[in-house]
């Protein structure tokens, strides 16, 4: 009995030793915490949760040897970055701090992709839905909001104004009704009106901004999150 007692002792002996012989050859990455390690291990690299320092620390999920997941870094100058992390940067959801000397910290909270902040939300629009004989929604950005709040919405179909089999001129689109959802705008200007489309702007737009565009029997459904100048091309079907 004392033989199997002590057996089993050597072997936990030795099955601690060797982990801590893993854990002591365990390494993060990222030269800047690359120094110290203590947390979990995969084939002498961080995997899992664990703490790593240097002259940066940073806690929280690694994954082969660099931070992957959920984390907090935190910079030698007190700069501290609490997010999604993939492949050692920056990647997804996350609040990023910056202290400032006998002032509040300056905090920014977003989307960041591969260490780049893309904005307050990970994607700034969202077309929810449109009718059968929408074929394109084009959105884009054409001015920060320092600059101007506007939105320009533009309706093309290719067919508007030309002459059908039957002999029956096709009429252009016609922007009939805008059903605000979110948001609201000053006023609304005519920019141009042809047989192919049509251009409208909203004036001082507020945002977020989701509207229901109606062009005759056909609509769409478009959500804008961010301030800023925006542009969106509607093209019906031929």
């Amino acid at each position: 009995m004392r033989f199997f007692f002590r057996l089993l002792i050597i072997q936990l002996f030795i099955g601690l030793s060797i982990n801590a012989k893993a854990q002591e050859n365990c390494k993060a990455l990222l030269p800047a915490i690359a120094d110290k390690y203590e947390g979990e291990c995969n084939k002498g690299k961080a995997s899992g949760l664990g703490k790593a320092s240097g002259e940066d620390k940073y806690e929280g999920n690694f994954k082969n040897g660099l931070p992957d997941g959920k984390g907090v870094y935190t910079w030698k100058n007190g700069k501290i970055y609490d997010g999604q992390w993939v492949k050692g940067k920056m990647e997804g959801k996350g609040r990023l701090s910056y202290p400032r000397n006998g002032r509040p910290d300056s905090i920014v909270t977003g989307f960041w992709k591969k260490d780049i902040y893309i904005g307050e939300y990970e994607k700034p629009f969202i077309v929810h839905e449109s009718s059968s004989e929408v074929s394109k929604i084009d959105v884009r950005l054409t001015g920060k909001a320092e600059t101007y709040n506007s939105l320009i919405v533009k309706v093309t179909n290719t067919t508007g104004g030309t002459i059908s089999q039957f002999s029956v001129v096709m009429p252009p689109p016609e922007l009939t009704d805008i059903s605000i959802q979110s948001g609201s705008f000053r006023s609304k200007e005519n920019l141009f009106i042809s047989n192919k489309g049509i251009a409208i702007r909203l004036v001082d737009t507020t945002y977020p901004f989701r509207a229901r565009f109606q062009i005759g029997t056909q609509f769409a459904d478009v959500e804008i999150l961010e301030k800023g100048s925006w542009t969106i091309d509607i093209l019906l079907r031929n």
